[in-house]
């Protein structure tokens, strides 16, 4: 069944459903500031996420493959909005990235880095939340509400790094993105659409703009620190235990159509093992679950 073709419906109704891939719907992009990510690049780069997952499904790739990976799917259109040479057509392939390429995993996806923005400009704290909700398996609580704005921030250029340190000075925020923010500014080289830059412009009308160099540096919320991007990655990728478990409770969640609970943490763990016998592959996984009690039962 994983090999045939109508296993794109679930391919496309779990992923869709896993990473909140509602989101890229959410708001308009600024057609004037990012005029190559048009309703088509949108598209390719949505599917670029199913395609990934379909492959590593349907060829027994292993899902670490999704935290760091030396190829991406492509078709000519996203392969030219990433720089990429030699690939023409609509038709989705696998090709091989430089070893210095940001793109391979999902962190290097558009469709996953314009989720983390307004449609104007990056959110570092909503992509470091995503980070921690889907690749981490350690969501921060929701915010609180009511959080008091910062009326002393306006009519001031301040970086994007400034700006949300002012947040820590509210004793509500502050626990929530000393874990939060760090993982957000080390994804700060992609801009609102997941194309790599090294500065950042801000501008505020009737007060002026202000320019200054991308600082990716940061540290895990007590844990390692990491110097740019890829450093962090790195880290990331070294902690194929915790993804797994946050994929396979989601999992659990679109195949049972109801929300992960406690009594349903013993399967979790079995099939996350199970997963792991076999270099975490992804057919596993849903093998695994589609043999158990409770799917059969369901």
């Amino acid at each position: 069944m994983i090999s045939d073709a109508k296993s794109s419906e679930f391919v496309n109704g779990f992923v869709h459903q896993w990473l909140g891939m509602e989101r890229l719907d959410f708001f308009q992009f600024d057609n004037k500031q990012f005029r190559d990510f048009d309703e088509s690049a949108k598209v390719a780069a949505r599917r670029e996420v199913y395609e990934t997952f379909g492959h590593l499904l349907r060829r027994n790739g292993s899902l670490t493959r999704l935290l760091k990976s030396d190829e991406i799917f492509v078709n000519g259109l996203l392969a030219t909005y990433y720089g990429i040479e030699g690939v023409r057509g609509d038709e989705f392939r696998s090709v091989k990235l430089s070893a210095d390429s940001p793109r391979g995993g999902l962190l290097g996806m558009a469709a996953v880095l314009a989720m983390g923005s307004n449609g104007q400009s990056s959110s570092p704290v909503e992509r470091g939340a995503w980070v921690l909700r889907k690749l981490l398996h350690d969501p921060p609580p929701p915010a609180p509400p009511n959080v008091p704005q910062l009326t002393r921030l306006e009519g001031k250029l301040l970086t994007t790094r400034d700006r949300i340190a002012a947040h820590q000075e509210e004793p509500q925020c502050a626990q929530c993105h000393r874990k939060i923010d760090p993982i957000g500014f080390g994804l700060e080289n992609f801009n609102a659409v997941g194309k790599w830059r090294t500065k950042e412009t801000y501008v505020k009308p009737g007060v002026g703009q202000k320019t200054w160099p991308i600082d990716p540096a940061g540290a895990l919320y007590n844990g390692p620190a990491f110097k740019d991007y890829f450093e962090l990655r790195n880290l990331i990728a070294a902690k194929p235990q915790q993804f797994a478990h946050g994929f396979t409770e989601a999992l659990i969640e679109y195949a049972l159509g109801r929300p992960f609970g406690f009594l349903d943490q013993d399967l979790a763990t079995d099939i996350v093992k199970r997963a792991e016998g076999r270099d975490f592959a992804v057919s596993e996984f849903v093998q695994a679950l589609a043999s158990s009690k409770a799917f059969q039962s369901k």
